[in-house]
């Protein structure tokens, strides 16, 4: 069974929110069998963005209106999920660009309020776009490529609204509607298997040569961005050194990475340190990523010889080879708990959020000691994270939560960036206000101009929230 989703989000950042969501159940036909929608009014610590508001043209007065509590909708899509996979034994999550997107906003929805989401292994996960990136490399003389330009570079397109239109399956612009982007989604599989003549079900975004083992030289086709203003390939291909095999660890060496590193180096093998070397290296996930691999001919493997004996006279990769666990430990992050959400760890502390949440609704007068118990028995970091997502769930239903405790989120979220990733990317809420502005002092389409001012009331009111609690 196919679970086709899309969601409409405040920020393209994890931290951010889903602000509508759609579901429908399919069979390997593709037949729709079952559906869920719905909206989720914000939560008083999220701040939509600029940018994605113009995008999904959500008005967040409305939203406030009719929208579900977030924790209600983690519930119900929970409930809606684990009730398919308890009546077909597997669900496929299935979304176009989901695995890099919309799957991360649907785990941390179900993480905040205690709901394990990964549904003790009966849900896998395949993306429409490497489905539809795997046709293109291998039929490009009948796919219908469509060529773009940005920043005066140009690039093969797979946005979703490109591809249907180029299939003539979508006349206008994409809505950005959560529901009617699922429909188009199925609409383009469909008609892509009958062009094509290519089941989306025998898809495996994993495949590698027969002949594969570790310590060997394989190839993969890819997208081309040229770095200047000539015209793309349709694909090219991109060379890997297998180090780790096993399903759960499947690692590799981008040889042509480490091979212009090494002329950065002029060629100094020994100044080249760990951190760089570990960029090299790339983790496979078999239920999230896409790799098909092909077999390298006598020449290509050749003029890799040199750099690969390097590879295997160097300590640095041979400990990876020896353990995938060494591998996984160097790459840990210290980022925020929302954006590495599986470093809660799944034993007993999704189970003991989702107690924690009803014993607060039950007695919301209580949660200073249930935070003072969570803290006296703290003792790893995955107790840190769980008392991290209980100050957070607490702030988001309580009715007059902490001003202290919430001013300890609102403050690195939203005026020093702190609790970004990449704090230079991220914009703070003053940021946002003055990209407000700009936007509605040229905006001319009327509906947007409505769905901004609702953004405008919705950001005045958030302003005040922020200086009470400064």
């Amino acid at each position: 069974m196919f679970l086709f989703y899309d969601f409409e989000t405040s920020s393209r950042e994890l931290l951010g929110q889903i602000l509508s969501y759609a579901f429908v159940l399919t069979d390997t036909n593709l037949d729709p069998l079952d559906s869920l929608t719905g909206k989720i009014k914000l939560n008083r610590t999220q701040c939509p963005e600029v940018q994605a508001i113009l995008t999904n043209k959500i008005n967040i007065q409305n939203l406030q209106q009719t929208g579900t509590p977030e924790y209600k909708a983690a519930e119900i899509i929970f409930n809606f999920i684990n009730t398919l996979i308890q009546s077909h034994g597997q669900i496929t999550l299935v979304g176009f660009n989901s695995n890099n997107f919309d799957l991360g906003f649907l785990r941390n929805l179900l993480v905040r309020y205690g709901y394990n989401p990964y549904f003790n292994g009966k849900i896998k996960n395949i993306d429409i776009l490497h489905w539809i990136q795997n046709i293109a490399f291998y039929n490009e003389d009948n796919f219908p490529w469509v060529l773009t330009e940005n920043d005066n570079k140009r690039y093969y397109s797979f946005k979703l609204e490109d591809i249907t239109q180029a299939s003539s399956l979508l006349m206008n612009e994409q809505s950005h509607d959560a529901f009617e982007d699922v429909i188009l989604t199925i609409q383009l599989v469909s008609y892509f298997e009958q062009k094509f003549n290519q089941r989306f079900i025998e898809f495996n975004p994993i495949l590698l040569p027969e002949d594969t083992h570790s310590n060997t030289i394989i190839k993969q086709r890819y997208r081309h961005f040229p770095t200047d203003d000539s015209n793309p390939e349709k694909y090219i291909y991109r060379y890997f050194y297998t180090l780790i095999l096993q399903p759960k660890s499947l690692l590799m060496i981008n040889l042509e990475k480490l091979k212009e590193l090494l002329i950065t180096h002029n060629n100094n093998w020994e100044s080249i340190n760990e951190t760089d070397k570990l960029n090299c290296v790339q983790y496979i996930n078999n239920n999230k990523h896409f790799f098909v691999g092909e077999s390298c001919s006598t020449t290509e493997s050749e003029s890799f010889q040199t750099i690969i004996n390097m590879i295997k006279n160097d300590t640095f990769f041979n400990s990876i080879q020896q353990s995938s666990s060494h591998y996984f430990q160097l790459i840990k992050k210290e980022w925020d708990i929302e954006y590495q959400i599986h470093e809660i760890g799944f034993d007993h502390h999704i189970s003991t959020l989702n107690s924690l949440k009803n014993n607060l609704f039950k007695n919301p007068e209580n949660y200073p000691n249930f935070l003072q118990e969570l803290l006296t028995n703290r003792k790893t970091k995955q107790d840190n994270y769980l008392i991290q997502l209980f100050n957070r769930l607490y702030l988001n239903i309580s009715e007059n939560p902490d001003p202290t405790l919430l001013n300890r989120y609102l403050q690195p979220r939203y005026i020093t960036k702190a609790m970004y990733r990449n704090q230079e990317e991220a914009t703070s809420f003053e940021e946002q206000q003055i990209e407000l502005e700009k936007v509605l002092e040229t905006c001319t389409n009327e509906h947007d101009i409505t769905i901004l001012n609702a953004l405008k009331e919705y950001y005045s009111l958030f302003n005040k929230q922020l200086t009470t609690t400064a």
